[in-house]
């Protein structure tokens, strides 16, 4: 028997799903939202459950269940995420600006003057956007690459970390949001940025179009606890693997300052958010083999009786 989250996974989705639910009926916000991007979405889901039913059912290749059984369970997590991201925006908490701005000062590091040396510089600029987008490229690589090396439980580890910093960061930046920099020192920040502002404010005042790019996560970074998980899951792994990822994974998380239009502050706060889901991901995992080798002993009674 080989130890699974599938249903941990799944209680997660429902827990979710239930909160989020509960969260919009006793809401007053203006929810604005497209029904066929929601029938596209459970159709979707539902291609991808397919070959993951089928896959376990009849043919059991463990890499290949790994592998959809990831997939699917990512993309049905990561709606509701984009979800919960405007609904705790929409609490509505005073702004932080002021006191990020102060720390980053006291820190001797001022974004401002970083942001504007990568604009004047459009190769370094063009550079460094490249690696702030590894942030989802280096997803597909994680399934890819471990199911090639047959460790399918890597992926669900990966999958299980992910499921827990998620809403751990959105909560905090919950409790603590800022706008951004380029909000606080006044400058024009890239049109994406500038977008995903825009919805953040129609957020604080309670106007939740899910058809826009979700508000910006800004305290913490969740580029940087993403880039943190990625070197950890490959920190087994050998050296000419471990050492390109670890290099990308540092400048993606120095990209977040000059590309993400992050304080500085916000990346090393990210640091216990990493923490904390190591932490509850290695209780998870104790327990996940436990049961295993409790099943597994059952197994061999019930063989040997």
């Amino acid at each position: 028997m080989v130890p699974t989250y599938t249903k941990i996974y799944i209680g997660i989705l429902i827990s979710v799903l239930c909160v989020e639910v509960i969260w919009i009926k006793t809401s007053s916000s203006l929810f604005i939202y497209n029904k066929k991007d929601i029938y596209y979405e459970f159709l979707f889901l539902a291609c991808l459950l397919l070959p993951y039913v089928f896959y376990k059912s009849f043919r059991p290749d463990l890499r290949m269940v790994a592998l959809l059984e990831t997939t699917f369970f990512a993309f049905a997590y990561s709606p509701l995420m984009l979800l919960l991201t405007c609904l705790v925006a929409t609490q509505n908490q005073p702004l932080i600006d002021s006191t990020l701005v102060s720390i980053d000062n006291y820190l001797g590091v001022y974004v401002q003057a970083i942001d504007f040396w990568f604009r004047g510089h459009d190769i370094w600029q063009r550079i460094f956007e490249f690696m702030y987008n590894t942030f989802l490229y280096q997803f597909p690589f994680v399934l890819f690459y471990f199911t090639y090396s047959n460790k399918p439980i890597y992926l669900q580890r990966f999958l299980m970390m992910i499921m827990i910093a998620t809403p751990l960061t959105i909560t905090i930046s919950g409790f603590f949001p800022a706008l951004g920099p380029f909000e606080w020192y006044h400058y024009m920040p890239h049109i994406r940025v500038s977008n995903a502002l825009h919805h953040m404010i129609e957020l604080r005042q309670n106007i939740v179009d899910i058809n826009k790019e979700p508000g910006i996560v800004t305290f913490p970074s969740f580029h940087t606890v993403m880039a943190l998980l990625y070197t950890y899951i490959f920190k087994n792994e050998k050296l000419i693997i471990f050492i390109p990822v670890l290099i990308i994974n540092l400048l993606m998380i120095f990209s977040c300052i000059p590309i993400g239009e992050h304080y500085f502050i916000d990346l090393p706060a990210a640091i216990p958010v990493f923490l904390v889901t190591i932490g509850i991901e290695r209780i998870l995992y104790k327990k996940v083999i436990e049961i295993n080798n409790k099943r597994c002993n059952d197994y061999l009674l019930k063989l040997s009786s």
